[in-house]
C-alpha cells in the first residue's frame, strides 16, 4: 500500500537513501518514513502512524450520487471494521490513500486522494449514469469497500467480463461477504453478485467464494431453505465444472487442478446427479485396479461417502488400512464421516477412536469429516458429551485440536 501510495521510483530512492545513511548503524522506523517522505513529498510519516499504532483497519462506505453534465459526487466515509459486527468505542481513524477507477479505463487509477477525515466528499467527471466505479485499484490498500446495491450491482459488468483483476474480482465478492458476516450488508447481495462469477477461472477466486458458500450451507441446514440453496449452488458452479470436466488435460495449470476437486466436491454434496454417477462408477473401477486419479480422488472419496451404503464405508475402510501413505490415509478417513446416513457416521466414530489401525494424529482429520453436514455435527456433539474423558486421555485436557474443535 506504502509502495502504491507513493510511487515505485520514490519508493526506490527513499529506500536506497535510507540504507545508504544508516548502513551499519541503528536506526528507528520514523527514521525509514522521513527518507521516504522526502522522495515523495508525501506526509509518509504521519500517514503511516495511523496504520501502526493503532490496531485493526477501516471500512470505507460509499454513497454516490449522479448530477448533470456525466458528474457523479461521492461521499466517503470510514470507520474501524470489526468483523463480528460490534461497535468501535474508540472511534479510531485513519489517513487512508483511496485508489478510484472506473469504466471508461479500467486499467488505471482514474483519481487518488489521502482521506485523512471521517468523511470526505469527492468529484467524478465524465461519468455516465450507467458507469461503474470501483475503489481499491487492485486491491491494494487495506481497507474494505461497503457499496450502495446500485454500486455493487453496476460491478457485475466488469466482473462478468473480466475487465478488472482476478485481485480486484476477489476482493469485491470477499469484502462484501465479511460486510455480511459483521450485519453490515444484506446476504442476497451478495448472492447477486455471486451470479457474476459463473465463469470466473481463477482459482484463488473460487476458493474464497467455495469457502463462503460452505459457511452459508452450514447455517442454511438448519432452516427450511437449504434445498433452494443447494439448487442455487448447483446453478453457480456448474458452467465452471463443465469446463473443467473429471480428466486433467496435458499441461494444465496446476490451479486448475486444484480447483477441480474442489468443484466437483461441491457439485456432488449439492446434489448433482450425473456428478453423483461418475463418482460411484469410478470408485468402483478404483476398487477394481484402475485407480483414481490423486488429484480428484479426495472429491470422489467424500461423494461416494456421502450417497453410499455401509458396503461402501467398508471398501473405505480397506482402503484406509491398506494405504501406505499418510496423504491417502488422511483423505479417505476425512471422507468417511460425510455420509447422510446417521448410523454410518456413528460407526465411523467408532471405527476413529476404536480401530487400532487409525492412528492419533489421524483422528482429528477423521472427527473433522464427520461434521461436514448437520446430522454429523449433532451426533459428533452427542460424541464428544458422551466420550470426554476418553478424548482428554488420548489427546491430553490441554490439548489445542479439542480446544479449537469445541470452540
Amino acid at each position: 500500500m506504502l509502495h502504491d501510495y507513493i510511487g515505485d521510483d520514490a519508493f526506490r530512492k527513499g529506500l536506497h537513501n535510507y540504507l545508504t545513511e544508516y548502513s551499519y548503524k541503528n536506526t528507528i522506523t520514523t527514521n525509514l518514513w522521513s527518507h521516504l517522505s522526502k522522495a515523495s513529498d508525501k506526509p509518509v510519516n504521519e500517514v503511516m502512524s495511523s496504520w501502526t499504532l493503532q490496531m485493526g483497519f477501516p471500512l470505507v462506505t460509499i454513497i454516490e450520487e449522479q448530477q448533470p453534465n456525466n458528474i457523479r459526487v461521492l461521499k466517503l466515509k470510514q470507520q474501524r471494521f470489526i468483523a463480528d459486527g460490534s461497535v468501535d468505542g474508540e472511534n479510531l481513524q485513519w489517513k487512508i490513500p483511496i485508489t478510484i477507477f472506473t469504466k471508461s479505463n479500467p486499467k488505471a487509477v482514474a483519481q487518488q486522494i489521502l482521506m485523512e477525515k471521517p468523511e470526505i466528499t469527492v468529484t467524478l467527471n465524465n461519468i455516465d449514469e450507467n458507469d461503474w466505479i470501483k475503489l481499491n485499484y487492485n486491491s491494494i490498500g487495506l481497507y474494505r469497500v461497503k457499496y450502495e446495491s446500485k454500486t455493487l450491482a453496476r460491478l457485475s459488468e466488469p466482473i462478468t467480463n473480466k475487465t478488472i483483476s482476478p485481485q480486484d474480482r476477489l476482493m469485491i465478492q470477499d469484502d462484501v461477504a465479511a460486510l455480511c458476516n459483521a450485519g453490515h450488508q444484506s446476504f442476497v447481495d451478495y448472492l447477486k453478485l455471486l451470479l457474476s462469477y459463473a465463469d470466473e477461472d481463477n482459482f484463488t477466486v473460487w476458493k474464497s467464494i467455495a469457502s463462503t458458500m460452505g459457511d452459508l450451507s452450514s447455517l442454511l441446514e438448519y432452516t427450511d431453505y437449504f434445498d433452494q440453496f443447494k439448487r442455487y449452488r448447483l446453478k453457480m458452479f456448474s458452467s465452471i465444472q463443465q469446463k473443467l470436466g473429471w480428466d486433467a488435460k496435458q499441461n494444465e495449470n496446476p490451479l486448475v487442478a486444484m480447483l477441480r476437486p474442489m468443484i466437483l466436491s461441491i457439485m456432488g454434496k449439492s446434489g448433482d446427479q450425473a456428478i453423483i454417477d461418475e463418482a460411484k462408477k469410478r470408485f468402483q473401477q478404483h476398487i477394481d485396479g484402475n485407480l483414481i486419479d490423486p488429484n480428484i480422488r479426495g472429491a470422489v472419496y467424500v461423494i461416494v461417502s456421502r450417497y453410499g451404503d455401509e458396503t461402501t464405508q467398508q471398501e473405505l475402510q480397506k482402503l484406509y488400512k491398506a494405504a501406505e501413505m499418510t496423504e491417502e490415509k488422511v483423505r479417505i478417513l476425512r471422507s468417511m464421516g460425510q455420509s447422510s446416513n446417521p448410523t454410518i457416521i456413528e460407526n465411523t466414530l467408532q471405527f476413529i477412536f476404536e480401530s487400532e489401525d487409525v492412528r492419533m494424529q489421524d483422528s482429528a482429520s477423521g472427527l473433522v469429516g464427520c461434521t461436514s453436514s448437520r446430522i454429523g455435527r449433532d451426533l459428533v456433539w452427542k460424541f464428544l458429551q458422551n466420550n470426554w474423558v476418553k478424548l482428554v486421555g488420548r489427546f491430553g485436557d490441554k490439548s489445542s485440536f479439542l480446544i479449537s474443535f469445541v470452540e
